[in-house]
């Protein structure tokens, strides 16, 4: 993206853009919170923290390349 394009846009646009990313990011989490609550309600908990261990191993070793 060039500096021209950038121009474009105001400060209100970048602060909707903002509040509206916040918004989304707050659904999203909220709705990350209901499946897994309801996924850790219905397997129990083992199940449930071994998946998490799995799935936070994989996301470190990724993240740490």
């Amino acid at each position: 993206m060039s500096k021209v394009e950038l121009l474009q846009y105001s400060r209100t646009d970048l602060e909707n853009a903002r509040t509206k990313g916040q918004v989304i990011g707050w659904i999203q989490g909220a709705g990350a919170l209901l499946v897994g609550s309801f996924v850790l309600h219905a397997l129990g908990w083992l199940p449930t923290l071994l998946v998490a261990g799995v799935l936070g191993f994989i996301a470190y070793k990724v993240m740490k390349r």
